[in-house]
């Protein structure tokens, strides 16, 4: 607590300006040379309120870079204490709201074609699947998209429901493939942190891909043959929406949270009120832990409790609902180029399966780097960012002993300073080497069940070769007492089981 004191006093202390202005946002790249310059770090991280010093890398190691958007009221006050401790740092962006416009365009623009685009859809007579990739989309857009290509193609996709926001809007997605109670289920998510629009593209992109490829692909029909897929693009509508209500205001476009209301907390000056909670903190694993914080001002505010908000809450009540049969679950992120998997509170902490987890995520970043070159890397979170609890593919590995669950860190890489402004040039790029990694997991999960339908089959043929009445009696004992072979099974099995039709449980 002195130490969140010191903080608050050195870094906040001075006069606020307008919470409005925009500009004069920087991002500094901070170097931690000393365990002690580190934990400083990692107490800011966790204790920090997001309006003021926003951290886009945590702190994890020493000689580690940590990417912190700081407040233009904020920003001498930041730099001097850097100074004043020794920090080795620089300005990585001098005015993130000019780099905004530049990269992402301007907020009237984003409307018009929102506009157009849901027009196109409520009038044109014929329909039309295929939405334009390397742009953003509203949510309104993406959830109306979703609709129509349900109504559409009813063949291979299904409109689902997850659950509902704290602000009222419906959290959907699409269910592709036949399905069969036999069959494994893959279910990939996105948008769970509103800021990371790659991470909502890369969704959309599979989704397009999927519907615009089904009758070329002998790949994608392998999946919509032999698997049941999920796609949920925007795991967080609420907070995704509000990122866009000013997306050249780097408080509004960097929010990561959910909206739920305002929690407050003694941050050690004052009683601190903010609005949110990161729903990727709020999973019922290892819930508070580390690398999450009891402060609702700070960027990784885990909630009052584990599952205390609807979003997270609806969505593990749905993967629960798969469970038996969820093979996979993949969530899609940004930024760094990673592949996590479990687990990622502690290091050296593995599920019992962790060689076939991580033979397939070696598989899965190799095939994704085939494309551009991009390099990935793979572990868990201790392993190769920094350690946290409370997240949703720690959570499914654990309860629902899911066989591959995986965090996906899109670009760009970690020492990238552009973070999450990534060029819509590399929008597309980015959303095709990942669908390269996604095809290993998912071509685990359709071999592996194609190959135990073959194998049960081959049994089944043995069966039926082997099933045979052993005694002459039994179509006379089945006559005389009609439910002998339910309540004798296990004899009749060995005795009668042409007769009783129960050649499907010989044993082989």
């Amino acid at each position: 607590m002195i130490l969140r004191v010191i903080l608050v006093i050195t870094f906040w202390s001075a006069t606020c300006h307008s919470a409005d202005n925009a500009s004069g946002f920087k991002v500094f790249r901070v170097l931690p040379t000393t365990n002690q310059q580190l934990l400083q770090m990692i107490r800011l991280f966790e204790t920090a309120d997001t309006d003021r010093a926003d951290f886009w890398h945590a702190p994890s190691v020493v000689n580690g870079t940590v990417d912190i958007m700081v407040a233009p009221e904020h920003t001498d006050q930041f730099q001097g204490y850097l100074e004043k401790h020794g920090y080795t740092f620089q300005v990585a962006i001098e005015d993130l709201q000019k780099l905004l416009i530049e990269k992402e365009g301007n907020l009237s623009t984003h409307i018009t074609d929102d506009d157009v685009f849901l027009k196109r859809l409520h009038d044109d007579v014929g329909f039309h699947s295929r939405l334009r990739m390397g742009e953003y989309y509203s949510y309104s857009v993406i959830s109306t998209w979703l609709q129509r290509i349900a109504e559409n193609m009813s063949d291979i996709a299904q409109l689902i429901k997850v659950g509902t926001t704290v602000e009222g809007r419906d959290i959907l997605g699409l269910k592709f493939g036949k399905d069969t109670p036999d069959k494994k289920v893959v279910v990939i998510d996105a948008g769970i942190h509103a800021r990371e629009w790659a991470a909502i593209h890369t969704a959309s992109y599979f989704i397009n891909l999927i519907v615009n490829s089904r009758e070329t692909d002998p790949q994608i029909q392998n999946y919509l043959d032999n698997i049941v897929l999920y796609i949920i693009p925007v795991l967080n509508p609420d907070g995704y929406e509000y990122t866009r209500t000013d997306k050249t205001n780097p408080r509004a476009r960097m929010w990561r949270k959910s909206r739920s209301p305002k929690a407050c907390a003694f941050d050690g000056v004052r009683n601190s009120c903010c609005m949110g909670v990161d729903l990727n903190r709020n999973f019922d694993f290892r819930f508070s832990e580390i690398g999450a914080s009891r402060y609702p001002c700070s960027e990784i505010y885990h909630g009052p409790s584990a599952f205390s908000e609807p979003e997270s809450k609806a969505y593990a009540q749905f993967l629960t609902s798969l469970k038996g049969r969820l093979e996979a679950y993949i969530t899609l992120h940004s930024y760094s180029q990673l592949w996590i998997y479990s687990y990622s509170h502690r290091k050296f902490t593995y599920a019992p399966d962790i060689e076939e987890t991580r033979r397939v995520a070696a598989k899965a970043v190799q095939e994704l780097g085939r494309m551009y070159g991009t390099k990935y890397r793979h572990g868990t979170g201790p392993e190769i960012i920094y350690a946290f609890s409370g997240g949703s593919t720690d959570w499914a590995k654990e309860t629902l002993k899911i066989k591959y669950s995986y965090t996906i860190e899109l670009r760009p890489g970690y020492e990238e300073w552009n973070g999450f402004v990534l060029d819509k040039n590399q929008l597309v790029p980015t959303a095709k080497e990942t669908w390269a990694g996604v095809t290993v997991v998912l071509d685990e999960v359709a071999n592996q069940w194609k190959s135990s339908r073959i194998r049960e089959s081959e049994l089944n043929r043995i069966r039926e070769e082997k099933c045979a009445d052993r005694l002459a009696g039994c179509a006379y004992w089945l006559q005389s007492s009609p439910n002998i072979c339910r309540v004798s099974q296990s004899t009749m099995i060995r005795d009668c089981a042409k007769t009783c039709n129960l050649c499907h449980m010989i044993a082989v």
